[in-house]
């Protein structure tokens, strides 16, 4: 009994704070409607101080886009520049993207709005998906010198996650850096000469950090599509592989042999570099950005050192195993999460021309 008196107490305390808000919210609205008229009737003066309460506290981010683009109204009409500065600052600040016009807008505003900005210098992402990695052969390299060895390169499932930072040059162009970490795999197939089969399964864990350019389309739009492309540097940590071979000779039963999971650390090159190219695509959501894209990594590095490849250290020589010389290249899907750092401000140069061509546009 007490169980179901603390449930039905605390639906009744939710309630009374959801219609509470929405109280708050309704008068906001009814308080910015009330301003709205007594702007349309020409009294302005008293518009800031019937707006200040909900400003303080009440608004929703489109009321305070509406409400402080009605004060900038106000202030330009009341001959006051700094107040109207500070009004269009804050219309900025609750929409970053927002755009007189001079279907909608008064011309003064429109005029003023070119003096400022909110577009970004920075954004900060986040993005985590899957990878396959395709193996570009250099030269094939046989144990033993055997001969008709069939070797065949299987794709296995592979995951990464990277944070990264746009530096925004225009609305479109970007220079991107990440710092991205990646585990890939790959499966050898070897025939041999007798028909064994042997399976050589390798994994790789990678930090790498991709450097680039970012080109964006429809920089207005809810969907923004982009291409972009770049040079990375890969460093590769850690390398495991492991061994199956299949007896394939029904003479010899049922001897198949599996390895431990060697370490290839010391056999490998670590820094490989490669070149990626991608496209994507944004949504915005509010005033931030999820995306998903497509990135293809071609590298440039041979994986294999050269001279361990016949050494007799090597962990998996007993089992008649040799590297071949090789890339390893990386595609990938992902999907993450965009928060540009708006910054609203004043420019330095005033873009008016394009205010005529919108009212000669209009006037056609």
């Amino acid at each position: 009994m007490r169980f179901y008196k603390s449930l039905l107490s605390g639906l009744l305390l939710i309630s009374v704070i959801h219609t509470g808000s929405f109280a708050q919210t309704t008068s906001c609205e009814a308080q910015l409607s009330a301003a709205t008229a007594e702007f349309e009737a020409g009294r302005f003066y008293g518009i800031p101080s019937m707006l200040k309460p909900c400003i303080d506290n009440g608004f929703t981010r489109e009321q305070r886009q509406r409400a402080f683009l009605l004060l900038t109204q106000a202030y330009l009409l009341l001959d006051d520049p700094i107040g109207a500065d500070n009004s269009y600052l804050e219309v900025l600040r609750a929409n970053p993207e927002f755009l007189a016009d001079t279907a909608r807008d008064q011309i003064d505003v429109v005029y003023l709005s070119k003096r400022f900005t909110a577009s970004p210098i920075f954004s900060l992402s986040g993005r985590i998906g899957g990878n396959f990695s395709p193996i570009s052969v250099i030269s094939t390299i046989n144990s033993s010198g055997e001969q008709g060895v069939d070797n065949k390169y299987k794709l296995r499932f592979g995951w990464q996650a990277a944070v990264g930072v746009d530096w925004h040059l225009s609305e479109r162009i970007a220079v991107t850096a990440e710092l991205n970490y990646a585990f890939t795999s790959y499966r050898k197939d070897q025939v041999k000469f007798n028909n064994d089969l042997e399976q050589f399964t390798d994994k790789q864990n990678w930090i790498s950090v991709p450097l680039g350019v970012k080109y964006s389309f429809f920089v207005r739009e809810r969907i923004r599509p982009y291409v972009f492309g770049g040079y990375a540097f890969n460093f590769l940590f850690s390398d495991k592989g492991q061994i199956k071979i299949f007896k394939r000779d029904a003479g010899e039963g049922s001897l198949d042999e599996s390895s431990p999971e060697f370490s290839f650390n010391s056999y490998r090159t670590k820094l490989n570099t490669s070149l990626f190219l991608g496209i994507g695509a944004k949504y915005k959501v509010g005033i931030d950005f999820l995306f998903a894209e497509i990135r293809y990594n071609a590298g440039l590095t041979n994986v294999v050192k050269p001279t361990t490849t016949y050494g007799s250290t090597s962990p998996a020589i007993e089992y008649g195993h040799v590297d071949d010389y090789f890339r390893i290249n990386n595609f990938s899907i992902s999907v993450g999460y965009v928060k540009p750092l708006y910054k609203p401000r004043k420019l330095k140069h005033i873009r008016t021309k394009s205010v005529l061509k919108g009212i000669k546009k209009q006037g056609t």
